[in-house]
């Protein structure tokens, strides 16, 4: 691994040592310039939707989101709310993995087992539920659902 690399590749601990050693702020800036940057939520929703071999109308088709909000998603233009986000994770058939991790990078909470509606959530996405199936299992549990029917 040559220098460069190893610029870009710091970890948390590393960089707080850059922190605690820096005589200026403008020192850690230059630090985390350097640093390879998460991926955008719109390019991570797509190379998802590339891995489940899914194109923008099958999402639009299969969620039901208005086809103009959807390519604002997809543009970077707009960011979903958690409800919308996670009718587009299920219409995906996508894991429980990208589906935190598009959480995450949209802004909202992960899916967190030990609250009642999450679990729900995570049960219909482990059982590869539909959006639809998912949905109504909401409803039965009493919890709020993705959409109103």
């Amino acid at each position: 691994m040559n220098n460069d690399q190893k610029k870009k590749n710091l970890s948390t601990s590393q960089i707080l040592a850059v922190i605690k050693k820096s005589g200026y702020f403008t020192d850690v800036s230059e630090v985390l310039k350097e640093q390879e940057t998460l991926p955008s939520f719109s390019h991570s929703l797509f190379e998802i939707m590339t891995r489940h071999q899914l194109a923008a109308k099958d999402v639009i088709l299969k969620s039901g989101i208005e086809r103009s909000y959807y390519y604002h998603i997809m543009s970077g233009q707009k960011v979903p709310g958690r409800n919308v986000l996670l009718r587009i994770c299920l219409c995906m058939s996508a894991t429980l993995t990208e589906t935190n991790q598009l959480l995450r990078l949209a802004g909202h909470s992960q899916l967190y087992a030990k609250v009642r509606r999450d679990a729900a959530l995570i049960f219909a996405i482990n059982k590869s539920y539909t959006m639809q199936e998912a949905n109504a299992l909401l409803i039965e549990a009493g919890e709020q659902p993705l959409y109103k029917e």
